[in-house]
Parts: C-alpha cells; sequence; structure tokens
C-alpha cells in the first residue's frame, strides 16, 4: 500500500503490518497525525519483499497474522540489524512472547487494544535506539568488576522470582509455583529490578543475557 505522508518527521518513517485493513488504516492515520511517514502492509511476506530497497525505519507489526507471525518476521529483520528496530502488538497477551521478542531484541511488545499515547512513546524509544545505532546494551547498567554481577545482588526468593521472569511466567504462574501472593511477586520482581538497576522488562531479559554470556 501506499504512504500516508505528513508534512512534519517525513524522514522518520514507520512501518505497519497487519492483516486486518480496518487495523492498518487506524494506526496510519494517528500515527501520520502525530507527524511520522506511514507505509502499511497486510502481511509480512509483503513488506519483507521490499525491505531491501526501502528506507530505514520502525517496524509495528501484529504478532498473529496467517502467513507469517510478528516473532518470525522479526527473526528475518535480524539481516538488517539496526534498520527496523520492530514493536510488536498481540491482541493474545502472553508474557512467553513478550520475553521471546526481548530476547531477540524488539523494542516492546504491546497489548492490543493498545493505548495510542503507550504505542507513540513506544515509537519515540524505538527511534531513539535507531538514532544512536544502539546496541542493545545502551541502557543497561555498566558491567561490574571482578566478575560480579547484577543477580549477585538478588535475594534468594528475587532470584527466583527474576528467573522465572526471565522463562517467560506470569506473575500469576510465578505465585502459584512459588506458593505466595501475586502482590509479594511483584513487590520482589520490584526490588529485582532496582538492584539490578534497570526500568523495563526488555532491560531486565537483556541484562541476564549479557551475565550469563560473561560465563
Amino acid at each position: 500500500m501506499q504512504p500516508q505522508e505528513s508534512s512534519s518527521n517525513t524522514c522518520r518513517n514507520v512501518y505497519v503490518i497487519d492483516d486486518e485493513i480496518q487495523v492498518l488504516e487506524v494506526i496510519a492515520m494517528q500515527l501520520s497525525a502525530a507527524g511520522f511517514k506511514v507505509s502499511t502492509y497486510t502481511g509480512a511476506p509483503e513488506f519483507l519483499s521490499v525491505a531491501e530497497s526501502i528506507p530505514a525505519g520502525i517496524v509495528i507489526s501484529d504478532q498473529r497474522m496467517p502467513e507469517m507471525d510478528g516473532l518470525n518476521l522479526q527473526l528475518e529483520l535480524q539481516r538488517w540489524h539496526q534498520k527496523f528496530p520492530l514493536i510488536i502488538l498481540t491482541g493474545y497477551p502472553e508474557t512467553r512472547i513478550a520475553v521471546q521478542a526481548m530476547k531477540q531484541g524488539a523494542v516492546t511488545v504491546l497489548d492490543k487494544p493498545y493505548n495510542k499515547d503507550q504505542l507513540l512513546s513506544a515509537i519515540e524509544e524505538a527511534f531513539a535506539v535507531f538514532d544512536r545505532n544502539a546496541s542493545d546494551e545502551t541502557h543497561l547498567p555498566p558491567v561490574l568488576p571482578n566478575g560480579v554481577t547484577y543477580r549477585d545482588r538478588l535475594s534468594g526468593r528475587e532470584a527466583q522470582v527474576v528467573n522465572l521472569v526471565y522463562d517467560g511466567e506470569t506473575n500469576k504462574s510465578i505465585g502459584i509455583t512459588l506458593g505466595i501472593s501475586i502482590k509479594t511477586v511483584e513487590k520482589h520482581r520490584g526490588k529485582a529490578m532496582m538492584k539490578m538497576e534497570v526500568g523495563s522488562l526488555a532491560e531486565l531479559i537483556r541484562l541476564i543475557d549479557r551475565e550469563r554470556g560473561q560465563h
């Protein structure tokens, strides 16, 4: 489909992929009004067929699509490295999908129906990553000396919670596994993230990946 252009920020390309035309039209209207140059595609293969020749930009993709889902699209996009930072939208929220997407380098995963301000914030975050040509570690705390890890700061229970979060478990399932309330899970998770100096699930996942790669 043809790009819908705005009079400002026309170099800030956003590519939206969804098999539902109405969803594409709504997102394109919202993002064009916010000053982005928007192009829409009804499937991942359609986008991939032109990815080599189009300018760099942010990709927003639905997770569940008939020909190729968002996670598999993400794997295909890895060949272009930092050219297409990805935001995934999903109407079937699953922590497992969010964690896997973060491990593969997605900027974030948003649930449908999404909040417009949340989507715009995610796009700005994605452009910040893109503009700095950043690695996944840009916002991570510095590597600690002498082989010490941020996970060493955690209590036993906090470490259990973090490990289960990394494995894609929900707060509810973590509570059942550990025999504690959801509120207690949230408390341990919040304390662990403070001790590990991360502010989001994406940063938590990437920090754990980095520390595991050091050993």
